[in-house]
């Protein structure tokens, strides 16, 4: 290895939930969540983090290192991914290659950062799988893109998004000194998977009627009647009549009213991915609209319906720009509860037609 400690990439295994399901044990109890965090429960029930590593020894054998970190749960699954990222490496700059690059990056800045990284471990892993073991001060432009083009042959959208967040990993690589260039820097989409396209789709009155009638999925109708994006609506919870989300894409909390048609949606666990759902609606359902264009039709009848822009975006939980996002810090609860009831007696008006 090219440094002392580098994290092997690996999805965490652990949550607060599981953890506190651990019964002690007549000896000590050890749970991986992967990286080297491991938590450790003791037969008195002391629930501890550690950090456990192999590092090479001056007589050339492994020797394995134990850190205690902290204790749960007053250091929770957050903390402790987070306390683990902060560790310092120690980079062989000549010999670093592009897959220990992404594992930093990726336990640095993207883990302690975003809740929902699935999309960029999945990226990270297909890299690593074409070009890991590449060191960074052998990789080229020429390389890269070839990788992309190939990617891009059967999903250009996911090779250009790909393409964005590797770019992002090499800038950090300039930043931190492992490079003096990013390779990817002059590269733009063009080249990989093509100029995309903004969509502009939304629903009309029939397909509205469709998304609620039995023959589609109840999370679909949470997403059209709150505009919430799909990661927001599995990971979030129902408070009273809201729904809250405690971290979003933009890392802000969020939280949406919940009119009588959202709460019945609520019923069945929406425990299915994006991407299936996705699938189903083009596949088995025959429809030419994404979950995101539920989104996207949410904002678009909130403001046929009046609805002020500014309260449309506090219902998106987009952050206002210029001088309002600055200056404004109005959470105008009010408004986005009354815009949360209008569009849903809409939609009962829509499909009672």
């Amino acid at each position: 290895m090219c440094y002392q400690c580098a994290p092997k990439y690996i999805m965490p295994n652990l949550s607060d939930r599981k953890i506190r399901d651990i019964k002690p044990g007549a000896v000590d109890k050890w749970k991986s969540d992967g990286d080297g965090l491991n938590i450790r429960v003791r037969p008195n029930g002391s629930t501890t983090w550690v950090i456990r590593r192999k590092k090479r020894g001056p007589d050339g054998k492994d020797k394995t290192t134990i850190e205690t970190i902290g204790e749960f749960p007053d250091m929770d699954c957050n903390a402790a991914r987070a306390a683990l990222a902060k560790r310092s490496f120690s980079p062989n700059l000549k010999k670093t290659t592009l897959a220990e690059l992404l594992d930093e990056w990726y336990s640095r800045r993207i883990e302690p950062r975003y809740r929902v990284t699935k999309n960029i471990s999945t990226y990270i892993a297909r890299a690593k799988a074409e070009l890991g073991n590449t060191t960074l001060a052998r990789l080229t432009t020429l390389q890269l893109v070839r990788w992309l083009q190939k990617y891009a042959e059967k999903t250009p959208v996911a090779a250009n998004r790909c393409a964005s967040n590797i770019k992002l990993a090499l800038n950090y690589a300039v930043e931190c000194g492992y490079l003096d260039r990013n390779p990817l820097a002059p590269v733009t989409n063009r080249v990989i998977g093509g100029e995309e396209k903004t969509r502009n789709r939304h629903l009309t009155d029939d397909e509205i009627r469709w998304v609620f009638s039995d023959k589609c999925r109840p999370i679909l109708r949470f997403l059209l009647l709150t505009g919430l994006r799909i990661s927001e609506a599995q990971q979030g919870y129902r408070d009273g009549d809201r729904f809250r989300i405690d971290r979003t894409k933009n890392g802000d909390a969020h939280w949406v009213h919940l009119p009588d048609l959202a709460t019945t949606q609520l019923a069945a666990p929406f425990d299915v991915s994006a991407t299936a759902y996705q699938a189903w609606l083009r596949n088995s359902a025959k429809q030419t609209f994404t979950p995101h264009d539920l989104r996207r039709t949410f904002a678009t009848r909130l403001a046929g319906l009046n609805i002020p822009p500014h309260i449309i975006e506090k219902c998106l939980n987009h952050r206002l720009q210029g001088v309002m996002g600055v200056y404004n810090r109005a959470d105008y609860e009010a408004e986005r509860i009354a815009a949360a009831q209008a569009w849903a007696d809409e939609v009962k008006r829509i499909t009672a037609a």
